[in-house]
């Protein structure tokens, strides 16, 4: 009686339950000798089981559940290959986009801590070279304009911008 439920798809809760436990831990092996991967065997005896269950009422009762049960999972495990070979596909294209944007956020990010640790180092400079360096350096602004603006002398402003310069280059180490 056993064996005659467990040849024929199941049609019911119960003969699902026992076919199941009976084909689930050969179905799991047959899976894991094709790919070595258990998530990939598991989620592939699971979907295969799902469909099992779906179809029950319009099972084919004149074909070996067995040989239903292997065709269900090899045709789910080739889906599953190909979904995951397009996935790994679509990671690797875009992977250097994801990697540029990284890297360039990574260096705003830096850009911005160190021109926060500038402008600290301004602060603790004399406050006319603090007005001179902050026009040129950070509001890019040139000689002449800074002179103008300040009423010196596009020298001054120079000299006011190598020593500033002198002054952050001791902190950054920079030669």
């Amino acid at each position: 009686m056993m064996d005659k439920i467990l040849q024929r798809a199941p049609t019911n809760e119960k003969e699902f339950f026992l076919a199941y436990r009976y084909w689930y831990r050969k179905l799991y092996y047959f899976l894991y000798q094709k790919t070595q991967c258990s998530n990939l065997a598991e989620d592939v005896v699971q979907q295969t089981f799902l469909i099992v269950w779906e179809r029950k009422s319009n099972a084919n009762q004149q074909i070996q559940f067995s040989t239903q049960l292997f065709q269900i999972a090899r045709t789910k495990l080739i889906d599953e290959l190909r979904r995951r070979a397009l996935n790994r596909k679509y990671v690797d294209y875009e992977k250097p986009f994801i990697l540029t944007q990284y890297e360039d956020l990574e260096r705003q990010i830096a850009y911005k801590d160190e021109l926060e640790y500038v402008k600290e180092l301004i602060t603790q400079m004399p406050f006319m070279r603090q007005q001179v360096f902050y026009l040129h350096k950070i509001e890019e602004l040139s000689y002449k304009e800074i002179a103008v603006k300040l009423s010196i002398s596009p020298k001054t402003v120079e000299n006011h911008v190598s020593i500033g310069l002198k002054f952050i280059k001791k902190f950054f180490k920079l030669p």
